[in-house]
């Protein structure tokens, strides 16, 4: 696996009660690997826009049924998206920690050796409260 040798493109949505609250697009280069397990792995640095010094390190393993997005830097967090089911997850704020639930509805997986895309829906809720759904769609391909 060498260097940024992908680009990787992101496509995240969050709504809230039926509204798009927010829409994300960000396209940058990293990793991408697939294991001789068949796992795949994709890893790529995220940014801070006011200072281009601090970045969280991005980690996206995906197998047939699930995918983990672990992200380690700043604040830490592990997403768990695994269809039809819920998943406690810890997500690092600068205000603490948060145990949010999640729970996948759809996840599309469509990678091989050269890449491919990954499309997911999946509600996030607290207390057992459902607070927003969310999409996000990944492209990944040879630079």
């Amino acid at each position: 696996m060498s260097k940024d040798k992908y680009i990787i493109d992101i496509i995240g949505t969050q709504c809230i009660e039926d509204e798009i609250q927010d829409s994300v697009t960000v396209t940058t280069t990293g990793d991408y690997k697939v294991a001789s397990t068949g796992n795949k792995f994709i890893r790529y640095k995220e940014y801070d826009e006011e200072n281009p010094s601090v970045f969280q390190n991005t980690t996206i393993k995906i197998s047939d049924r699930q995918v983990t997005i672990t992200r380690s830097g700043e604040y830490d967090s592990q997403l768990i998206l695994e269809c039809n089911k819920r998943h406690q997850c810890h997500y690092h704020t600068p205000v603490g920690s948060l145990i949010i639930g999640v729970f996948t509805k759809v996840m599309d997986i469509n990678l091989n050796e050269q890449g491919g895309s990954i499309d997911v829906a999946y509600t996030l809720d607290f207390d057992s409260a459902t607070v927003s759904e969310n999409t996000f769609k990944i492209n990944i391909r040879e630079n």
